[in-house]
């Protein structure tokens, strides 16, 4: 089974299929549609940059960090897909394919701050993430009719809705400094 994450158009064509083969043609396209996310987003820090730490026995500490970075991320991600077509089911039964999210952050710190005997300063490089749910649209869809030589009739119907995904998408990302005691 192949999905493609695109929007594609709808087709008003049949096909005749026998029940033992599965034929895509170019230009039907499943894509992935969010239904549900969380509220809140949560961070992946990607990137930490060097540890500093004012003396304990000092009345206190200028800190300052220049540099420009760039860091490349990824992650994979897991999804749970039943497939519409029926005798396609009763071959693979329910597949969990996974895909991979990547992309970059680049951040150009020029950051000072003073700190307190005993804190400590580091630069971070953040990605937000959010948890999402949804289906997925367009599919080939068959009413079980015969059509030449023991075949099923197929068509693609571009708004069926199946199936379900869930992912933790990137919603933004940027550098940021921890700093603690």
């Amino acid at each position: 089974l192949i999905l493609l994450a695109s929007p594609g158009s709808a087709s008003a064509d049949t096909w005749c299929w026998k029940p033992d083969g599965y034929d895509i043609r170019k230009g039907d396209t499943t894509w992935a549609k969010s239904q549900t996310q969380a509220g809140n987003t949560f961070q992946d820090w990607v990137w930490r940059g060097p540890t500093f730490r004012c003396p304990t026995n000092s009345p206190g500490c200028g800190y300052s960090w220049q540099e420009s970075k760039t860091t490349g991320w990824q992650w994979s991600v897991g999804l749970k897909v039943s497939n519409p077509v029926p005798w396609l089911n009763q071959v693979l039964g329910e597949i969990t394919p996974s895909y991979g999210r990547n992309g970059s952050t680049s951040t150009t710190f020029n950051f000072s701050t003073n700190l307190r005997p005993g804190q400590y300063a580091q630069p971070i490089q953040v990605v937000e993430r959010r948890w999402t749910k949804g289906t997925f649209v367009g599919a080939f869809r068959t009413d079980h009719s015969g059509c030449e030589h023991g075949s099923e009739r197929y068509w693609w119907d571009g708004n069926y809705e199946w199936g379900s995904w869930q992912a933790n998408l990137r919603v933004n990302d940027y550098g940021s400094y921890n700093i603690w005691n």
